[in-house]
């Protein structure tokens, strides 16, 4: 059987739609277009990015926090590329649709979508084309939104990304700017602090490659990093600390990343006076959040980062 005729029997039964923990866009996005077509709740382990905010309040998504997935009839887990990144809420019986290079799930699912493109949200939207599904400008945003995101604002990208984010634009009637719009720091304070941030950000270079390192007084360290990086650096690496919670974000530029084979949830994962944190994303983005030092903790990443590529 065909996994789009698999996908279609769902239709009205238990169905949940599960994410990865810190549920990005391209996660959220694909399970938002999917649970419209099955009938289907959305569940995250513990938390969604800080970045995937807007667009929860624009589409007026509900998220369960930590579901149980015994509870339903199907569970269908989508853009996520191993156990560790679903945690407790791990399902004993599960379909999987994802995209990352790496997938160790799809030996423990009943079956599923795995093609290594540059977004889920990619294969939701072939998906629910092959379904001859009804799209409107929710799932047309949500999945925009998806691409959007996982192509880091189109730095990268496979053909079909491109071509699958103009026929949604034109199919559900939304223009960039408005997928864009869900993107962008509108409070004042929040762009003068990414500015000051930007400023601060100290340089260093290692094999040739810029590796930008700073810490921002504002809750949005994520917002941060992507700026520095679409500055230029190789590698943005953005903290920010509130008593003794710390939030650290970086992203890999994607020539570093397989030339070198780095991991930026991996590299979290494996830093010296790191362990006691909470890590997760993907080769190119990565997030972590614990109690400690920034500034020791930052300390440490530059070190690494000089280990490596010096």
């Amino acid at each position: 059987m065909k996994f789009s005729e698999t996908i279609a029997k769902m239709k009205g039964g238990q169905n949940l739609v599960l994410c990865h923990d810190q549920a990005d866009s391209d996660a959220v996005g694909a399970a938002y277009a999917l649970s419209r077509f099955i009938g289907a709740e959305i569940g995250v382990p513990q938390a969604v990015a800080t970045h995937t905010h807007k667009l929860l309040e624009e589409l007026q998504i509900n998220i369960l926090i930590g579901p149980d997935p015994g509870k339903y009839e199907n569970v269908v887990v989508v853009d996520a590329a191993a156990a560790v990144q679903l945690g407790k809420s791990m399902p004993e019986r599960f379909w999987f649709i994802d995209h990352h290079p790496i997938n160790t799930l799809q030996e423990l699912a009943q079956g599923g979508l795995y093609d290594p493109v540059s977004s889920t949200c990619q294969l939701i939207y072939r998906l629910l084309r092959e379904l001859n599904a009804p799209f409107d400008r929710a799932i047309g945003m949500a999945l925009a939104a998806g691409i959007m995101t996982d192509t880091i604002n189109f730095h990268k990208g496979d053909p079909e990304a491109f071509r699958a984010f103009g026929e949604i634009l034109e199919l559900c009637g939304l223009t960039y700017e408005e997928v864009q719009r869900l993107y962008i720091v509108d409070e004042r304070n929040d762009r003068g602090a990414i500015c000051q941030a930007a400023l601060d950000a100290k340089k260093y270079t290692f094999g040739g490659y810029h590796v930008l390192v700073t810490r921002i007084d504002a809750n949005i360290p994520t917002f941060a990093a992507r700026a520095l990086f679409d500055l230029g650096a190789d590698v943005s690496v953005v903290g920010f600390a509130k008593g003794a919670e710390v939030e650290i974000r970086m992203y890999l530029r994607q020539e570093l990343a397989e030339k070198h084979h780095l991991d930026a949830a991996e590299l979290f994962r494996t830093m010296p006076g790191m362990n006691q944190g909470t890590a997760w994303g993907y080769a190119l983005f990565g997030g972590y959040r614990a109690k400690g030092e920034l500034d020791v903790l930052l300390k440490n990443i530059v070190k690494r980062f000089e280990e490596l590529l010096g």
